[in-house]
């Protein structure tokens, strides 16, 4: 789901977390989806407006809307959470996005599609963790929304990418 400038840094406010409580779980989820969200968006776009493969192009599309979409879920949930989470990348995506972007040409349609088996994976294990012991309210809820997107996205482009 973005052209970033090099090397942001995630900037969070930090809620207090007492021992026992589920704050500090919340904080985590809402931090790591929105990045990992992020990322796809930024990602998305690059091999739209660079990339070769219709069927990459396509995905990446649908990341797009997708994306967006999960976008505004999460950030409503988080706040409905009490938990504030960056909107920016951290360090290693925004590497990761610039590396896509200085990709030759003819690789760029590979290397985003390997960085979208790596990142649907990941998103998924998150999310599938959270559903699961997260604990109860909103930002759960979220998570188990969206994780029949994230297994039909993580399907696609492993379909996509055996090709």
């Amino acid at each position: 789901m973005k052209r970033l400038a090099l090397s942001l840094v995630v900037c969070l406010i930090t809620l207090p977390v007492r021992a026992g409580d589920g704050e500090g779980a919340k904080q985590d989820f809402a931090q790591k989806a929105a990045v990992s969200n992020i990322f796809e968006i930024e990602a998305a776009k690059i091999e739209i407006s660079q990339g070769r493969a219709v069927a990459a192009k396509q995905f990446a599309q649908d990341m797009l809307r997708d994306h967006g979409r999960a976008a505004g879920l999460l950030s409503a949930a988080a706040r409905n959470d009490g938990v504030t989470v960056s909107q920016s990348l951290d360090a290693q995506h925004q590497q990761k996005i610039d590396a896509l972007k200085n990709s030759d040409p003819a690789n760029l349609d590979q290397a985003y599609l390997s960085t979208q088996v790596t990142a649907h994976q990941q998103a998924y294990e998150l999310f599938v963790a959270y559903a699961k012991e997260g604990p109860d309210g909103p930002l759960k809820n979220a998570a188990v929304t969206m994780l029949p997107d994230l297994h039909m996205h993580l399907t696609r482009v492993q379909g996509i990418s055996n090709k």
